[in-house]
Order: structure tokens, then C-alpha cells, then sequence
């Protein structure tokens, strides 16, 4: 019976997320979740009694691995790029693999009572990055740009694609595999800017 319960409640979870990820919360109903998941919406309820506990389930999973876990770097004595190289190179394939987390998160933190929500997002690699930002600019490593708009551009190089993904595909008249390369191949892209921004 244990074994039934646990298997069920994953087959909940893995079609919630998918219907999450693909609609949003407002354009996603239990029975598409019930029907993905092939059981019937009394069961589902039983689970999760409500559309809003199930998402918020997802949205917690979704948003512990929104940035890649690089809590290490800061322990080692790396410049400022060398952490940014290793955190955009981590991020694009993190996005590769979850290409609607980006418009998930995002639709989700700007719905109304949203507070909630963005508390969970782990924001502190970010202020990481700022306080490793600002080292290496007081030592003279890299330019004194603005941190915050810095690191806004580099998260927005990084997710903006996936945001626009079927309007990127269209353009490129590009496959879903094609996304993938065309994805894999911006690592370099974006860090070759970051390099001629930052150089002094």
C-alpha cells in the first residue's frame, strides 16, 4: 500500500510540474494535472487539497535550483571573472535543462501577494557575486561598473533566450536540438563579453 501511495504521489508531482512549467499557475486546472498523472481529481485532492498547495510544492522545488549551486567558488581565491565564467557556464546548462524555469519563476514572482514567493528564490549567490564584484574592483582586477546592473545583464544574457525560446527557434528556423546547440554555444558567447566589459 506504502509503495502504491509514494508512486502515485510522484506521478502527481511529476505531471504537475509539467503542466505548471508549460501554462503557469492561472492557465494550468487540476483535471489536466489528474489526467496527465492518470488518476482520477478526487485522488488528486486527496493529495493536494488545492491548486494552490500543489503549487506552491513546485514552485519550492523549482525555485532551490533557479541558480546553481557555487557556494564553493567563494571559499577558493578566484577573481571576479573566473567565478563568473563558472557560474554562466553552470547557469546555461542548469537552463538547458529546465528551459521553463525562466518564465515559471518569472510569471510566478509577478503575480499579485507574490511576496511569499520571492522569498524563496536563493538570492544570496547573487550578493556573493556583488561582494566578489566589488573586491576585485577596489584591487583594481576589473572596471568599476555599477555591480547591480552588471550582474542583472549577465543573469538576463543567460535567461532571456528561454524566455523567448519559441520566438528564438522561429527566428533561427531552429529545431529543439538546434536551441540546445545554439544555447551550449552562447557559454562562450556571453563570457567573451563579460571579458571585454570588464577588462581594464
Amino acid at each position: 500500500m506504502k509503495e502504491l501511495e509514494i508512486s502515485t504521489e510522484e506521478k502527481i508531482l511529476e505531471a504537475a510540474e509539467k503542466i505548471f512549467l508549460q501554462d503557469g499557475y492561472s492557465g494550468s486546472r487540476m483535471q489536466d494535472i489528474a489526467d496527465l498523472a492518470g488518476i482520477n481529481k478526487a485522488l488528486l485532492h486527496y493529495y493536494f487539497r488545492s491548486k494552490d498547495k500543489l503549487f506552491e510544492y513546485i514552485f519550492d522545488k523549482k525555485a532551490s535550483i533557479m541558480f546553481p549551486s557555487m557556494e564553493e567558488l567563494f571559499d577558493k581565491n578566484m577573481d571576479f571573472i573566473e567565478i563568473l565564467d563558472l557560474f554562466i557556464e553552470k547557469y546555461i546548462d542548469l537552463l538547458i535543462k529546465n528551459p521553463f524555469l525562466p518564465l515559471f519563476v518569472i510569471t510566478t514572482v509577478n503575480k499579485p501577494n507574490s511576496q511569499d514567493f520571492i522569498k524563496k528564490l536563493p538570492i544570496g549567490l547573487q550578493k556573493k557575486l556583488v561582494e566578489a564584484f566589488m573586491k576585485d574592483v577596489s584591487e583594481g582586477k576589473i572596471k568599476p561598473l555599477n555591480p547591480l546592473h552588471f550582474i542583472i545583464s549577465v543573469i538576463s544574457m543567460c535567461a532571456f533566450p528561454f524566455m523567448a525560446k519559441p520566438v528564438i527557434m522561429q527566428i533561427a528556423n531552429a529545431s529543439e536540438e538546434d536551441f540546445k546547440t545554439i544555447m551550449q554555444s552562447r557559454v562562450t558567447e556571453i563570457q567573451g563579453y563579460v571579458q571585454v566589459l570588464l577588462k581594464p
